[in-house]
């Protein structure tokens, strides 16, 4: 299994209240699958997905991560153990693609391989963006980048370092059908690439049709 939650709950704050997000929440990902997560605005999606890499921590429940010889027990995990586990294991796919403004394509995509240390980074960065249709735009600056190719860019820097999951969130929600659909083609065969597990957040019935699991939040 890639993780295992088991008896989870988080809740949030609302005033005086407080607001169950998840309850009693179990679910196993098995590893290299692809997992869509589909739910109404507020279910539960992108708290879960936070859960998942540890950016949030359970009420709880436990939350393991198991791959190779790495377990991890996220819900008992240092600050420092979580970091490192987002940057050697996590790829991250946002909505709006999370690109720092100030470097170029390439730049960004860089990133991840320079914070986990990873060996020939320059090589890595360009040839991923070339796989993804973008090597004349290496040196383009996100606000020169039409949505479809900042999401490939955004798509590009989440598997640079070839990491064990992809998260995505809402990864076609700020996408036109046709945009929506290459980058679904490309979560879908860079994961295959790399062998990673890969769990959308997503409404789209693209990548709910995609998936080999859909998870329903109410």
């Amino acid at each position: 299994m890639a993780f295992v939650l088991k008896h989870v709950a988080k809740s949030y704050q609302d005033g005086e209240s407080q607001r169950w997000v998840l309850r009693d929440f179990s679910f196993d990902f098995t590893q290299y699958q692809s997992v869509c997560i589909a739910g109404p605005s507020g279910s539960g999606k992108s708290t879960l997905l936070s859960l998942l890499c540890g950016l949030l921590k359970p009420d709880a429940g436990s939350i393991h991560f198991n791959h190779s010889d790495h377990l991890l027990e996220l819900d008992q995990a240092s600050t420092k153990q979580l970091r490192e586990f987002r940057r050697d294991y996590v790829g991250f796919v946002y909505q709006f693609f999370n690109l720092i403004p100030t470097l170029t394509a390439l730049e960004n995509v860089l990133l991840p391989l320079q914070l986990a240390d990873k060996r020939e980074q320059q090589a890595r960065a360009t040839e991923r963006l070339h796989t993804l249709g973008l090597g004349d735009r290496l040196d383009a600056f996100p606000e020169e980048l039409s949505g479809g190719e900042q999401q490939r860019v955004a798509v590009a820097r989440a598997f640079a370092h070839a990491p064990s999951v992809i998260l995505a969130d809402e990864p076609t929600g700020n996408l036109d059908q046709q945009n929506a659909r290459e980058v679904i083609d490309l979560l879908w065969r860079e994961s295959n690439a790399v062998q990673a597990t890969l769990i959308v957040a997503s409404h789209d019935e693209q990548v709910q049709s995609r998936s080999e699991r859909v998870l329903r939040l109410a």
